[in-house]
């Protein structure tokens, strides 16, 4: 009985030796190691953060892109504490993503809502020399006039009671959200945008727009001269993603990697 138990360990332990050597997966080439493309830059909306672009990044990358997903506007140690980034205002967004794209050379940028606000005062500030193209989801480049705020506030600037109502607001609100007021069409942040320019040559821009959108009010309304404009409705008429899921909706993120990887939809 012994015998045989060496036996059998002998030719066990003679059978692994003699086993060909497990494969070992070859790890995938980084596309940031040596992009032969530019990077794309994520830029996220307002009361959000990089995690909202999980999915597209997933895609970008499954294409070979390097991917930069930022986070812009998140609170400071004096601001009061909220879980997610985007309130500080647009400026404090374009000193973000100037800080984010020092040194990275040409990128493409692909932004959601608020944060194509953040690239194109980015571009005011610093030029367009290291930006491609810019692809938006859900722009809201004229602001949105939902609940009506925008004619409310419009009506403050005719009576003269503007500058009080922002003062009474300002202390209240800014330590929140001070991009909030921004937003607001006809919002002195617009007012200035577009009087500095709203599109910056030799920059593609790309708007990806739902009439479902929701929050961007009108949705359709806001495009500029000089860029391209396509609604996920007229790819699908029974897709109705709202504002807040156009990153993680299927059409939305293949629109966006097709404007990203071809100059436009």
């Amino acid at each position: 009985m012994r015998r045989l138990f060496a036996r059998a360990w002998i030719l066990a332990a003679a059978a692994g030796l003699c086993a060909p050597a497990a494969a070992t997966a070859t790890p995938a080439a980084d596309p940031c190691a040596e992009p032969t493309t530019p990077p794309v830059v994520l830029v996220h909306d307002i009361a959000s953060d990089a995690g909202a672009w999980d999915e597209l990044a997933a895609d970008l990358g499954t294409a070979g892109r390097c991917i930069l997903a930022i986070t812009w506007g998140a609170p400071e140690p004096a601001d009061v504490p909220v879980p997610f980034a985007g309130l500080r205002g647009v400026d404090a967004g374009a000193r973000d993503l100037a800080a984010a794209l020092a040194g990275a050379g040409t990128v493409d940028v692909v932004a959601h809502g608020v944060g194509g606000l953040v690239v194109q005062r980015y571009l005011q500030d610093h030029g367009s020399r290291s930006v491609r193209s810019l692809t938006t989801l859900g722009p809201i480049w004229d602001g949105t006039e939902i609940g009506g705020l925008a004619a409310a506030e419009e009506v403050s600037r005719r009576i003269g009671t503007y500058d009080l109502v922002l003062s009474l607001e300002k202390p209240v609100i800014d330590p929140v959200c001070a991009g909030c007021r921004e937003v607001i069409h006809g919002s002195d942040l617009l007012r200035d945008l577009y009087a500095r320019g709203p599109v910056t040559d030799g920059v593609r821009y790309t708007d990806i727009v739902s009439t479902c959108d929701g929050f961007v009010v009108p949705a359709t309304g806001a495009s500029m001269p000089g860029t391209t404009v396509v609604t996920l409705q007229e790819r699908d008429p029974g897709n109705c993603a709202g504002h807040f899921a156009l990153p993680r909706d299927p059409l939305a993120r293949a629109l966006a990697l097709d404007a990203v990887e071809h100059g436009g939809v």
